[in-house]
C-alpha cells in the first residue's frame, strides 16, 4: 500500500475476484486499482473507514477518487474528526493512524 502497509488480498473460493480491504487513508495516493495476474485481474477494493467498517466496494479507484470520494469525505470527516481527509486524495500522502500520529495539520 501507499502507506507502507502490508494487506493481504482475500482469495475468494468461487473465482471470483479477490478482495483487497484496505482503510481509506491508506489509499491515498494510489491512482489505479491494483490487478494481479500479470495485470489480467482486477482487483475488488474495500475501502474501510478508521473503525474498519467498509465505506465503499469499488473495482475502479480512478472513478472511485473522481466521483464518490467527495460524499463519503463529508460522511468520514464528521464521524472521525482525528483523521486526515484531504480535498485532494491523490496528491495526499497516504497515512496510517490519525492526523496527531502523522503531525499532519
Amino acid at each position: 500500500m501507499p502507506s507502507g502497509s502490508s494487506i493481504k488480498l482475500n482469495y475468494q473460493s468461487s473465482g471470483a475476484d479477490p478482495i483487497l480491504a484496505a482503510r481509506l487513508q491508506e489509499c491515498f495516493g494510489l491512482e489505479d486499482t491494483p490487478t494481479v495476474n500479470k495485470g489480467k485481474v482486477n482487483v475488488l477494493m474495500h475501502l474501510l473507514s478508521p473503525g474498519y467498517k467498509v465505506v465503499q466496494i469499488t473495482d475502479d479507484l480512478k472513478s472511485f477518487w473522481a466521483n464518490a470520494y467527495f460524499d463519503v469525505r463529508k460522511d468520514l470527516k464528521g464521524q472521525y474528526k482525528r483523521h486526515f481527509w484531504p480535498e485532494d486524495p491523490m496528491d495526499a500522502k497516504a497515512i496510517k493512524g490519525t492526523k496527531r500520529q502523522n503531525n499532519i495539520k
